[in-house]
C-alpha cells in the first residue's frame, strides 16, 4: 500500500536576507542551507520538518507566527526560520533568517532567532532584564 504524500507547504525567499545570511557563514553553513533550499522551493516543506518556535523567547526576541527547521536535519547546528503567510487563502511559509542556532557563548555572533526578531520588527531583541 503506497504511503499518502506529506503534508508541505510552499517556501517563498527573499533573496536579499537570503544572500546577507549565506554572506556569513562557513561552507558547511552553505552547503546545507543551498541544498535546503533547493528542496524546499520544489516540493515545499514538510510538516515533519517544521518545529514551533517560542513567540517570545528568553533572550528577548518576539518571532510570532514562526517556525523552525534545523540544518542538517534532524538536529544539526544550523536553523532556518520561517513566518506565516497566507497567500489565495492559503498557508504559505516566507523565509525570515538562516544561522547558527546557538553560537558558542563566548561569540559575539547572533543567533539565527537574533537575527530573525531583527528583520521581523527592525532592531535587535532587548535582552530581559534580570531581577
Amino acid at each position: 500500500m503506497a504511503r499518502p504524500p506529506a503534508r508541505s507547504f510552499p517556501a517563498h525567499f527573499d533573496p536579499d536576507g537570503w544572500e546577507e545570511d549565506l554572506s556569513r557563514t562557513t561552507p558547511a553553513g552553505r552547503e546545507a542551507a543551498e541544498a535546503t533550499r533547493r528542496t524546499y522551493e520544489r516540493d515545499g516543506i514538510p510538516v515533519e520538518h517544521l518545529r514551533r518556535v517560542e513567540g517570545e523567547g528568553r533572550d528577548g526576541t518576539v518571532l510570532p507566527d514562526c517556525a523552525k527547521v534545523y540544518l542538517p536535519r534532524p538536529v544539526g547546528r544550523f536553523g532556518m526560520v520561517f513566518r506565516a503567510i497566507k497567500i489565495d487563502g492559503r498557508l504559505h511559509l516566507a523565509y525570515v533568517a538562516f544561522g547558527v542556532r546557538h553560537p558558542p557563548k563566548d561569540s559575539r555572533r547572533p543567533t539565527v532567532y537574533q537575527l530573525a526578531h531583527q528583520r521581523i520588527h527592525g532592531q535587535p531583541p532587548r535582552p530581559p532584564s534580570v531581577a
